[in-house]
């Protein structure tokens, strides 16, 4: 009767909080610097934090269902 209660989140419904969002602008803002330079290393690294700070956001968001 009610309303649906196992409505899940998708991945578009999910932002980043002010903190997060502006760790990862200026994360993506190095990536052309390094890249420009041929430090793939470097730009891999970036990646995968930025990668990491989404995981957790998802999860902090699931979890709060």
């Amino acid at each position: 009767m009610g309303g649906n209660k196992n409505k899940q989140l998708k991945s578009e419904d999910i932002e980043l909080n002010k903190k997060d969002a502006k760790k990862v602008a200026k994360l993506q803002a190095q990536i052309p610097y390094h890249h420009g330079r041929g430090n793939k290393d470097e730009v891999a690294k970036i990646e995968q934090q930025i990668a990491d700070i989404w995981v957790r956001t998802r999860e902090a968001a699931f979890a709060m269902d």
